[in-house]
């Protein structure tokens, strides 16, 4: 994974680092800080925050997540690394249980390749948490534990109170009305900003969608969902139609009038000029 560095201003160098800081979603640990310019009277200070790199078992983690949105189960995994890991996870997280002192315990299933993690008990909605921030973090943990060793990608879920489901059929239900509007209008949607396992969810909905499709731009925690129209449909509905003439020009019949074959056409007076000739 390649070094990632971003520039930020502010008016002095600490107001630019924690400008930078809270914009990446960064602490002060992940990143190094080079100062381009201590800024003066008339110019602002600038920073150079460099990414730090992060160990390579992490970093293959996060690169399987991202390439795994909305794709299919990865090529078959060896047995003895799906049971490997399944213990490592189940260790994990009861040992978790137990510092924090939690009356709740956790069980394991594998459905394919897939390790699942079920909280329950009295305590189990301490490990959701603000729209189940403490759940990604303890599954984003947990993954990296579960593949530490590995060079395949083995994916976890963990849910707690059924809410994992609860939330994927909201966001199923949310993909589907976005994606009509986007098919409407022609024009994409951007949806705000997720996690992995939430944007999976999103590209998993829409992935046979005849109409739309999805990509993920943006980075960190900023990386959010935008759902596009199909270019041949769109194509479709940008040729234009053949044009119709809303107005019928009315045809007019002087032959049968008895009237015009003994007057002829009838005269007209012409207002603002003058009724004699001038000479």
């Amino acid at each position: 994974m390649e070094t990632k560095t971003y520039i930020y201003e502010g008016k002095s160098v600490e107001e630019a680092t924690e400008k930078g800081l809270a914009e990446l979603g960064l602490s002060a640990e992940d990143v190094s800080v080079e100062v381009k310019s201590k800024g003066g009277l008339f110019t602002k200070a600038q920073v150079i925050i460099t990414i730090l790199e992060k160990e390579a078992t992490v970093e293959v983690c996060e690169e399987a997540v991202e390439a795994d949105e909305g794709t299919e189960a990865p090529s078959e995994i060896n047995e003895e690394l799906l049971v490997l890991a399944e213990e490592r996870v189940r260790t994990f997280i009861n040992e978790l249980i137990l510092q924090m002192g939690l009356d709740c315990e956790a069980t394991t299933t594998r459905k394919g390749q897939e390790i699942n993690v079920k909280v329950s008990g009295k305590s189990a909605s301490a490990f959701i948490g603000y729209r189940g921030e403490v759940l990604d973090a303890i599954q984003y943990m947990t993954l990296w534990i579960a593949n530490k060793d590995g060079d395949d990608f083995v994916r976890v879920s963990i849910d707690a109170e059924d809410y994992r489901q609860r939330r994927k059929e909201t966001l199923t239900r949310l993909a589907e009305r976005l994606a009509h509007k986007c098919h409407k209008t022609g024009r994409k949607v951007e949806l705000e900003p997720m996690n992995p396992f939430e944007r999976r969810i999103i590209h998993t909905a829409l992935q046979n969608d005849k109409f739309v499709r999805t990509e993920s731009h943006g980075e960190g925690r900023f990386r959010h969902v935008v759902i596009l129209p199909k270019e041949e449909v769109k194509r479709e509905k940008s040729q234009p139609k053949k044009a119709q003439s809303a107005i019928s020009t009315p045809t007019m019949s002087y032959g049968t009038s008895a009237s015009f074959r003994k007057k002829g056409i009838a005269k007209t007076k012409s207002y603002g000029a003058p009724s004699k000739k001038p000479y």
